[in-house]
């Protein structure tokens, strides 16, 4: 914009950026790595953590035979655990990704277990 009187300005002002941090790779708990499970059902365990303390995180979590596992056991779960169904002699793979609903996710490594 121009004037007749004096020169113009366009000011803004700069606040504090927001930064969101990914979230933390996701941690095993259970079953431990490359553990045989006797059992029919087993419950997979993690945890996970975000330097934003105020972010509410929630879990993707694929599942099966395939390595890496492309299969969706759940989507957008709140919780860090998920009991499957297992079937005997077979090798399952699987892994979760945190997100942070904010558009932060972290897609954790294949883990591994054996049934008997």
């Amino acid at each position: 914009a121009s004037s007749n009187y004096s020169s113009t300005f366009n000011l803004y002002t700069e606040g504090v950026g927001v930064t969101n941090h990914l979230p933390f790779s996701p941690v095993l708990v259970s079953p431990v790595l490359n553990s045989v499970q006797t059992t029919a059902t087993v419950n997979l365990q993690w945890t996970a953590s975000d330097v934003d303390t105020s972010d509410t995180l929630t879990y993707d979590v694929f599942f099966g035979t395939a390595n890496p596992p492309t299969a969706s056991a759940s989507a957008n779960q709140s919780t860090s655990s998920l009991n499957r169904t297992v079937s005997a002699s077979t090798k399952y793979y699987w892994k979760v990704v945190v997100k942070d609903g904010k558009g932060g996710q972290t897609i954790g490594q294949v883990w591994s277990f054996v049934t008997d």
